[in-house]
């Protein structure tokens, strides 16, 4: 019998897209997430408005999530992954495991008392990032005492609402859905690859990543170490992008970039910024324009930094070469932020063996064939977001819905070839 659900793989804003584009067509929809809170990357990054709209669409990802969650046709399961696949195109038999929260999402009240006796360091038990969809804490139980063989009960103790249960289990359930859309997002690179560089070994070397969550926690930026405004800041691009281990462009990186240092010179005009680029990716609608606004208040340098030092005083020594000058020289910042790219998951091999369908050769899922980016070779299962390549969140959004558009036009043709028609 042909089912008429859809199964979503991914909460990223190509997953909600494509769920909220089916759900509005009323289809109804499995909305699967690995982790315990939906959104993906994009839930936790910054608005990056001035005094105008920097067209960062970081208000439209929470704006989508928010749909998603109280649509009436789309069924939310978190901490859910695939464990097998049957089937085909109209009639796939979907096995899912849901891992335990251990935190009642309904009674939490968000009080941190949890944390604030929890012993381990870092803590098991924490708060998600502000705009965590749903909004509970979470327990990591990889870190969790108690799921070591230890004798911990001071979460639970604490807990005033009772939210806490330790002594639930995995779910197991098979869903019958007609076709399925695969958006597991991407993977940050891991920046400590980059030994010269310094991060995880200087407080004030942080990613792109890092500092999108520091404006969305705090509003503004201060200086890990002490605090106090950073004066001299340098962005450099390209980390884990454009080398022998990743040889694609990430196409996100020079914009990101371009719109957090447009706002660290809109909180201080004095800051000073240099980001250093091999080529600048200007790409996309109206943002050349940006590029022209800010060109003159902020440094670019054509030159690819190799070592970062940090100096008796607390100073970060940059060297880097400098291709206009044709020489090596050496600079320093009160802050460095690496522009890192994005990575495939490093579990998509796993995945791509249970529903089987390719990886392209740079770990990508690989698109059928050049007339559609959204199919993959096997019919009926469909590729959305960054799982099949970089994107930013505009690119993201349109792809998602396209996915969802094949989706329905493959439904219409299964149902019509079954009718015999």
């Amino acid at each position: 019998m042909e089912s008429k659900n859809v199964l979503v793989v991914g909460s990223g804003i190509s997953g909600v897209a494509s769920a909220l584009e089916l759900a509005n067509a009323g289809v109804s929809v499995y909305l699967i997430e690995k982790e315990a809170v939906i959104g993906g990357h994009s839930a936790s990054f910054c608005c990056k408005a001035t005094d105008i709209c920097s067209k960062c669409s970081a208000c439209v990802v929470s704006d989508k999530i928010k749909e998603a969650v109280i649509h009436p046709q789309i069924t939310l399961l978190t901490n859910s992954t695939i464990k097998g696949l049957g089937g085909e195109l109209g009639n796939f038999h979907v096995e899912i495991i849901q891992q335990p929260r251990y935190v009642d999402e309904e009674k939490c009240i968000a009080c941190g008392l949890c944390t604030d006796v929890c012993p381990t360091d870092p803590k098991a038990i924490y708060s998600p990032f502000a705009e965590a969809t749903p909004f509970s804490y979470i327990l990591d139980e990889g870190l969790c005492l108690r799921f070591k063989g230890e004798k911990c009960d001071l979460c639970l103790e604490s807990c005033p609402t009772k939210a806490i249960e330790f002594e639930l289990k995995a779910k197991e359930q098979e869903l019958s859905v007609g076709a399925i859309i695969v958006a597991t997002g991407f993977d940050v690179f891991d920046a400590r690859e980059k030994g010269s560089l310094g991060y995880g070994r200087y407080t004030n070397v942080l990613t792109g990543l890092d500092l999108e969550q520091i404006f969305t926690r705090e509003g503004y930026l201060r200086l890990p170490t002490n605090g106090k405004e950073p004066q001299n800041i340098a962005f450099i691009q390209c980390i884990g992008s454009r080398d022998e281990g990743h040889g694609y462009c990430s196409q996100v990186c020079c914009k990101y970039a371009m719109k957090l240092a447009g706002l660290i010179k809109y909180q201080n005009p004095d800051t000073q910024v240099t980001i250093f680029y091999i080529d600048l990716q200007t790409t996309g609608k109206g943002f050349a324009q940006f590029y022209e606004k800010y060109k003159e208040s902020i440094r670019f340098v054509r030159g690819v930094p190799v070592e970062i030092l940090q100096t008796i005083s607390g100073e970060l020594e940059v060297r880097f070469e400098d291709i206009s000058q044709g020489k090596v020289c050496r600079d320093n910042f009160d802050l460095v932020v690496l522009s890192v790219g994005i990575s495939p998951r490093k579990n998509s091999w796993d995945l791509a063996r249970i529903l089987g369908i390719n990886l392209a050769d740079d770990g990508f899922f690989d698109k059928k064939d050049s007339l559609s980016c959204n199919e993959s070779n096997v019919d009926g299962i469909f590729l959305a977001g960054t799982c099949q390549g970089p994107k930013d969140i505009p690119d993201s959004i349109a792809h998602g819905i396209a996915a969802a558009s094949k989706v329905i036009q493959a439904l219409a043709k299964s149902a019509s070839r079954r009718r015999g028609n």
